[in-house]
């Protein structure tokens, strides 16, 4: 007999349980009655023991971390063998699978196909039995010939096994039904014909009836209308001859109304064409009295235009004279300060010349000189007028 460990008693034995919780237990026993702590010497033993029990605390962890690993290099290793194991015969399991499943589909698809085949032959002759059912809906309201007509052809209907198999008993429920309803419906059919007949030789009469009564009546509204029309003829006879006599004594009254609007309108339009008159005489007096205002004013704003337009011509002449006379200064000035270089390097090399007995350096000193007086002399001669100018 085997014996089965289970998974608590494989932990057990992996941590040694059996040799450490008895130590264990005695070991928390031990420290129980530490429970406060008053001084140092207190410190040290609570410190002493629960380094004690911390270390108990790793070891044991240490050594489940190591039974750990080693369950799972184990479980790894079962898997490994158990792929390896499995795939030696999972292909043929799988083609096996592949077989019994088509075949399974084949028979499945056989069964299908035999079950929609009677259930499409079931269906065909529940269809026809159907429509053996359906004929009185179709004939519903229809007149008597045709009822009789189908009446016979149902009659001479024969109910067969090979048409209808198993659904015969159905069949011929059906057909007897039909049958019956038929002939119900027929018979209906006839007492209709017979009704409608009557009702059409009632709505016949009524309709003579009703053709009598409208011809008097239109004869009655013929005689109303030609009386009614001899009435309208005379009043308007007598609505003409009153509108006749009051349109003559209204164009008389119109006639009197014009000649007075005509005698006013006459007076009228001498009343306006003396105010009229009054007043072209009023406005023509009043023109010519704005055109003399008018025409001194325009005198007068003439004779001032003149007089500042000379007086602008007067300040634009100042104003030229001016800049003229401003530039012949700018002018004169430039000159002479351009001659005074000149005639200062003329007296230079004169000296110059006197003091070398250099006749040439002399002469061309003295060139220069003239050269520069008759540079200076027009800007002179523009500043001794400019006085006199002014």
């Amino acid at each position: 007999m085997t014996t089965v460990i289970t998974l608590p008693d494989r932990a057990k034995k992996a941590l040694h349980t059996a040799d450490h919780e008895p130590a264990l237990v005695a070991l928390v026993q031990k420290t129980a009655d530490i429970t406060e702590i008053k001084n140092a010497d207190g410190r040290a033993q609570c410190h002493t023991a629960y380094m004690t029990l911390k270390t108990r605390r790793t070891d044991i962890r240490k050594a489940g971390k190591d039974a750990r690993d080693d369950a799972t290099k184990f479980s790894k290793a079962i898997i490994t063998e158990e792929d390896r194991l499995v795939a030696l015969i999972e292909p043929e399991e799988q083609r096996l699978q592949k077989l019994r499943d088509e075949w399974d589909a084949k028979v499945e698809a056989e069964r299908r196909e035999k079950a929609q085949a009677e259930q499409r032959r079931k269906d065909g002759i529940r269809a026809k039995i159907d429509e053996l059912r359906a004929v009185p809906l179709n004939l519903w309201e229809a007149p008597a010939e045709k009822i009789a007509a189908a009446l016979e052809d149902l009659e001479a209907f024969e109910v067969t096994a090979d048409v209808f198999a198993e659904f015969i008993d159905a069949a011929h429920s059906a057909r007897a039904e039909v049958v019956a309803k038929l002939t119900a419906m027929h018979a209906a059919a006839v007492e209709r014909a017979v009704e409608a007949a009557r009702v059409a030789a009632e709505r016949e009469e009524l309709a003579r009836q009703r053709a009598e009564q409208e011809e008097r009546e239109r004869q009655a509204a013929a005689a109303r209308a030609e009386q009614e029309r001899v009435d309208r003829e005379r009043r308007e006879a007598e609505e003409a001859q009153a509108r006749a006599e009051r349109e003559a004594e209204q164009r008389k009254i119109d006639e009197q109304k014009a000649e007075i609007a005509r005698q006013q309108a006459a007076l009228e339009a001498e009343r306006k064409r003396i105010a009229d008159e009054a007043a072209a005489r009023q406005r023509a007096e009043e023109e010519a009295a704005a055109a003399r205002r008018r025409a001194e004013e325009e005198a007068a704003a003439a004779e001032r235009r003149k007089q500042e337009e000379a007086a602008a011509a007067v300040r634009r002449a100042q104003a030229q004279l001016e800049e003229a006379e401003r530039r012949a200064r700018e002018a004169a000035d430039t000159a002479v300060r351009n001659a005074a270089p000149a005639m200062l390097e003329a007296l230079e090399m004169f000296v110059d010349g006197v003091q070398r007995d250099d006749k040439e350096a002399v002469s061309i000193a003295f060139g220069k000189a003239r050269k520069a007086v008759a540079l200076a002399r027009p800007a002179q001669a523009q500043r001794e007028l400019q006085p006199a100018a002014a």
